[in-house]
C-alpha cells in the first residue's frame, strides 16, 4: 500500500509530476557537486555554437539551492500548475503541454535582452500570472499578512521581490507579460467575434493523439456559412416549410401519390389498415369535402 507522500505524488497531473521531478532532481545533483550551475544556465553560444543542447531544458530546471526562495517556487507549481491542468486544461492535456513549450521558447528568444541565463523563476512566473487570471474570483492570504485577490497576486509578487533584492522588477515585468500574450491567445482570442472561433494555441494533431486529447473537444471548428436567403419567394419558403412538417404519408399524398402506393410503402400494419380503409372511403364516398381537405385536416383526421 503507498505511502501518504506517494500516493500524493502520484496524483499529480503529468506536466506538474514532471516538471517538479526535474526541479528536485537537478537541485539534488547540484548540492551533491554532480553538476555545477555554469553547465546548466543558456547561452545561445554554448548551447548552439557548443553543441550543448541540454542547456535548453536546465534552464528552467535550476532554480537555485535549497532555500525559502526554492521551497516558494515548487510551492507554486505543485498548486497553480496543478489547478491549471486540473480545471482550465481539465481533458486538454497536450493544449496545455504545448502552451507550455511556447512559452519556454518564448522565454528563450528574449533571455538575451533581458541579460538573465536562469529561466525557471520566469516560466513559474508566466505560469502563475496565468493561474491568477483564470481564478481571479479567489481571495488568498499572503505569508499571513494580509488577503488579497488572486488576479493581484503576480503583482503582489513582483512588489515584494523588489523590495527584498532592492532592484527593478525588469524581469519580473517581462515574465508576466509573457504569461499575459499566452492566455489571451489561449483563453480570450478564441471567444472574440474577429477570431471566427479558432484558437491559435491549439496543439498539434500528433500531441493530441499522443496524449490521448479528444479532438471533438477542440474550440476550433469551421465557421458554418449563412444559407443564402435573398430571392426566395415567402411562399416557396412556407410551402418547404410546411412539407418538412408533414409526415412521409402526407408528402407523398401533395405530390399525388394513389392510396395503393401509400399502402405498399409503408411497413406497418396499423398504418397499412389506415390507409386501406382511407382508400375504401374515397372510392365509395363522392363527397367533395373528403377529396378537397387540405394534407394538415387529412392528418388530424387520422390521428383522431
Amino acid at each position: 500500500m503507498p505511502n501518504p507522500l506517494e500516493e500524493w505524488y502520484l496524483q499529480l497531473p503529468l506536466f506538474t509530476r514532471i516538471y517538479t521531478t526535474g526541479i528536485v532532481v537537478l537541485t539534488l545533483a547540484i548540492q551533491l557537486e554532480w553538476a555545477t550551475p555554469l553547465s546548466l544556465f543558456y547561452t545561445y553560444h554554448a548551447t548552439f555554437v557548443q553543441g550543448e543542447y541540454w542547456r535548453l531544458l536546465t534552464t528552467f530546471l535550476f532554480l537555485g539551492t535549497f532555500s525559502l526562495d526554492w521551497i516558494l517556487n515548487i510551492y507554486f507549481i505543485v498548486r497553480y500548475c496543478r489547478d491549471l491542468e486540473e480545471g482550465s486544461y481539465l481533458n486538454r492535456p497536450a493544449d496545455f503541454m504545448w502552451m507550455v513549450a511556447l512559452m519556454c521558447t518564448t522565454l528563450l528568444a528574449i533571455s538575451p535582452y533581458l541579460g538573465t541565463v536562469f529561466l525557471g523563476d520566469l516560466l513559474v512566473s508566466s505560469l502563475t500570472y496565468m493561474w491568477s487570471r483564470h481564478y481571479s474570483y479567489l481571495f488568498i492570504n499572503f505569508m499571513g499578512l494580509f488577503t488579497t485577490s488572486a488576479a493581484y497576486l503576480p503583482w503582489v509578487l513582483v512588489a515584494f521581490s523588489s523590495l527584498v533584492e532592492n532592484r527593478w522588477p525588469v524581469v519580473d515585468l517581462a515574465a508576466i507579460g509573457v504569461g499575459h500574450v499566452f492566455w489571451f491567445l489561449g483563453e480570450e482570442w478564441p471567444r472574440r467575434a474577429e477570431s471566427g472561433g479558432i484558437r491559435v494555441l491549439r496543439a498539434p494533431r500528433v500531441l493530441c493523439k499522443l496524449m490521448h486529447q479528444d479532438l471533438d473537444d477542440e474550440l476550433d471548428q469551421e465557421v458554418v456559412a449563412e444559407e443564402p436567403t435573398a430571392n426566395v419567394d415567402s411562399g416557396d419558403v412556407a410551402e418547404a416549410t410546411v412539407d418538412s412538417e408533414l409526415p412521409t404519408v402526407e408528402k407523398a399524398d401533395m405530390h399525388g401519390t394513389t392510396a395503393s402506393e401509400k399502402y405498399y410503402s409503408s411497413s406497418d400494419e396499423s398504418t397499412k389498415q389506415d390507409f386501406a380503409s382511407t382508400s375504401a372511403v374515397e372510392q365509395t364516398d363522392p363527397s367533395p369535402t373528403l377529396h378537397q381537405r387540405t394534407p394538415f385536416s387529412h392528418s388530424l383526421a387520422d390521428q383522431d
